[in-house]
């Protein structure tokens, strides 16, 4: 029979660990809050620098966690056509940019109106500007995952004493911030929309594999070096699936995201694929013939891209096929001739990887390819191009008849979304995005291509017929023999696969699609505060 005393003991035993993480708790957020007044404060300042139409609703404040507001990938594309869509249908909503970059107001919406061709409205838009973004941006030397991850609830903790929203919308990828959200209030619904895991299956395979593609050539080369990153990768994952649930809806770029952010977050309900807007109306009315034996690669040069592969699928394809080999009595052609001459006609196919470098790193890459593609002997017919303006991308893809992509577990693939507007016949790795979304049907070998009944059918119209609107392969070898089959192929299905794969990009992963999509995932938030505020009304 338990005493007095024991029960009294039993009670401290078990009620002081919970007064402590109370303690902690109520520590936390008040040093992420502060004081009621000074949130006070803060929503005082926004307002007087807002304007919302509150005629028929109240004003709600939605607070964008987005440190790269005006960056101009696509990541900023998807941000910004969100932002759009909010303003355009929700007009009492003011969203609250959390930006990690130094500009006013005024200067970022204008970058957005040159890079993305988006009128913002200003009397609804207010940016939280926040400092120390190196947390974020450094590449740490051991534990880069984490200690980023970290960084990123110190800026969340940053961005919410500065201002603290009714609905907490992250569009980066920093799923450690949501338990940070959740802990501070569970009247804060918390909007994802990610890109691309930050761990996943396939990475976990990749390290204990010891591929290069995620482990620096020490681990790679180091059994227990490997095994160690293998263990510490699991771990990440546990706690990354952790701070993932507490998202209240998700929304993720692809097929492939969605079933990795599924199997980590374990919310599939609430969890659906809103396809990123991609900008096609200018490669759309690229004309689709004539076009030239060019090959187009379009990827900054990092090691994920693997354009190594690409410069050994074309070698292979000159190997397949002698007639493309260029005699050597012809003299080679540079970037600004070969563009000049391929106005008019070509005789030999040439490769020609296009893309950015970031840093020296990148460009020793490019010259890498250069010196792989001389050793391959296939130099005379390969144009590797660093950092060309976007004017002279155009001027490529315009002529050009096949786009290539090889990086495996492409999370989606805006770049072969552009191809495919622009009327390339264009080949990617069958996995990821590029399997699951964009190529779809594809063409993966000669049994494939359409007959002449289908082709009749397509260009009578048919809603039945799924025609290809592409190719993809693996291997080197696949390549190759994408790449040859499209040369071959007769003017009538190259003309159709063409019109195909047009209509899926200008459609499918257009900005109208994504608003539609978006807005079935955004109203039962707005619906949930006013049910929220409904509530709250009732109860005074």
């Amino acid at each position: 029979m338990p005493t007095i005393e024991s029960l009294i003991h039993l009670c401290f035993a078990v009620g002081l660990p919970i007064m402590g993480i109370i303690a902690v708790v109520m520590a936390i957020q008040t040093f992420t809050l502060g004081t009621q007044a000074h949130q006070e404060a803060c929503k005082e300042k926004v307002k007087a620098s807002t304007n919302p139409d509150t005629s028929t609703h109240e004003a709600y404040y939605l607070g964008f966690f987005h440190l790269y507001p005006n960056a101009g990938g696509g990541g900023e594309r998807v941000l910004w056509t969100m932002i759009k869509a909010i303003q355009d249908k929700y007009p009492f909503i003011v969203c609250v940019i959390y930006s990690g970059d130094s500009l006013t107001r005024d200067s970022l919406l204008l970058n957005v109106q040159a890079k993305f061709g988006l009128t913002i409205r200003a009397e609804t838009i207010y940016v939280v500007e926040l400092s120390n973004r190196w947390w974020v941006d450094y590449k740490f030397p051991r534990l880069t995952l984490l200690m980023q991850s970290i960084g990123s609830v110190v800026l969340a903790a940053q961005a919410i004493h500065r201002f603290c929203p009714d609905v907490f919308v992250e569009t980066v990828g920093f799923a450690f911030t949501y338990p940070l959200v959740r802990l501070l209030s569970a009247r804060i619904p918390i909007v994802a929309y990610t890109h691309y895991p930050a761990i996943s299956s396939d990475m976990q395979t990749m390290v204990s594999s010891r591929e290069a593609g995620f482990n620096n050539e020490a681990i790679a080369k180091s059994a227990w070096m490997s095994a160690l990153k293998s263990i510490y990768y699991k771990a990440f994952a546990i706690v990354y699936s952790f701070a993932g649930s507490f998202a209240s809806t998700i929304m993720t770029n692809s097929s492939w995201t969605q079933n990795h952010i599924v199997k980590l977050f374990g919310n599939p309900k609430m969890t659906k694929v809103v396809y990123p807007p991609c900008d096609t109306k200018a490669l759309a009315e690229f004309a689709l013939s004539p076009r030239q034996p060019l090959i187009v690669s379009l990827a900054q040069f990092r090691p994920e891209k693997n354009h190594k592969l690409q410069v050994e699928a074309f070698a292979h394809l000159l190997q397949l096929r002698p007639d493309l080999v260029m005699p050597t009595t012809e003299k080679p052609l540079d970037a600004e001739n070969l563009l000049e001459k391929s106005r008019d006609s070509l005789k030999y196919p040439v490769l020609v990887m296009i893309g950015g470098a970031r840093n020296i790193e990148d460009e020793a890459r490019a010259e890498e390819l250069r010196q792989l593609a001389k050793r391959l002997g296939v130099d005379r017919q390969v144009l590797v191009i660093v950092n060309a303006p976007w004017s002279r991308v155009l001027e490529w893809l315009q002529v050009a008849k096949i786009g290539m992509h090889t990086m495996r577990d492409e999370h989606f693939g805006i770049n072969i979304v552009e191809m495919m507007a622009a009327g390339l016949l264009t080949i990617a790795h069958d996995s990821a995005g590029p399997k699951l979304d964009i190529i779809t049907p594809a063409i993966r070998s000669a049994g494939d291509v359409p007959t002449d009944k289908e082709l009749e059918e397509f260009n009578a119209g048919s809603d039945d017929l799924q025609f290809p609107v592409g190719f993809v392969a693996t291997s080197a070898k696949e390549f190759a023999e994408s790449m040859s089959l499209a040369l071959s192929l007769s003017e009538g299905i190259v003309g159709a696969v063409q019109r195909a794969a047009r209509i899926a990009a200008v459609t499918k992963f257009s900005e109208v699609a994504f608003r539609d999509a978006f807005y079935k995932r955004f109203s039962p938030v707005v619906r949930w505060l006013d049910n929220q505020r409904s509530t709250d009304d009732d109860d005074d």
